[in-house]
């Protein structure tokens, strides 16, 4: 029986389509590929997370990046990553749908990959949803890896037969699954995948 229920943040909880986002920083196509090539997908973002990790700043990646890229785009780049967090948006029906799982006496966690600007910008609305809160920039440890999903038993003192993990990554679920946690990868921001995950457990979100 699940009693408690994990969710991941990024395409589940909120919203972040690479192509959109930067699309709204500029029109040149030129210009939205350097942010996905030489920014997102970069080592402080996606490639070593050192900024989900919070092992630097954000002042700290823009200098790192306009220097590796010869300072091609260097404002481009100053202003996306300052401002990109403002433009991500909720899954609305997902967040309903937490609120009646919190409402139904389920125990929920955030267990996020996530910097230190994107958590701040978003706290007010997820703080109160969850019982718990695991940040990789805090903890400087991201998922995959065993030691954050170890970390999250252990502070919350969850037995892994009643856990259920939600996210959208393969990887992450793997993991979680090696040390006894249920669940299954869901597709990106698909309120109707979850809902046919929580049937398979029979949890009750009505």
């Amino acid at each position: 029986m699940i009693k408690n229920i994990i969710f991941d943040f990024g395409n589940v909880i909120i919203k972040f389509d690479k192509y959109e986002m930067v699309s709204k920083f500029t029109p040149v196509k030129e210009e939205q590929q350097f942010l996905i090539e030489n920014v997102i997908k970069s080592p402080e973002w996606l490639e070593y997370s050192l900024l989900d990790t919070g092992y630097i700043t954000y002042d700290d990646a823009i200098a790192l990046i306009c220097d590796r890229t010869n300072h091609k785009y260097d404002k481009l780049v100053e202003i996306f990553l300052s401002n990109y967090y403002y433009h991500i948006e909720f899954n609305g029906d997902i967040l309903n749908l937490i609120k009646k799982l919190k409402n139904n006496g389920y125990n929920l966690y955030l267990l996020s990959n996530i910097s230190d600007n994107v958590y701040e910008t978003f706290k007010d609305d997820i703080n109160p949803l969850f019982d718990g809160l695991v940040l990789s920039y805090k903890i400087h440890m991201v998922k995959p890896h065993n030691s954050i999903f170890i970390y999250t038993i252990d502070k919350y003192e969850l037995n892994q037969n009643e856990t259920l993990f939600i996210d959208d990554r393969f990887d992450n679920v793997k993991t979680a699954n090696t040390l006894g946690i249920k669940g299954r990868n869901v597709n990106e921001n698909d309120y109707l995948d979850i809902i046919k995950l929580l049937d398979e457990y029979e949890i009750n979100y009505e």
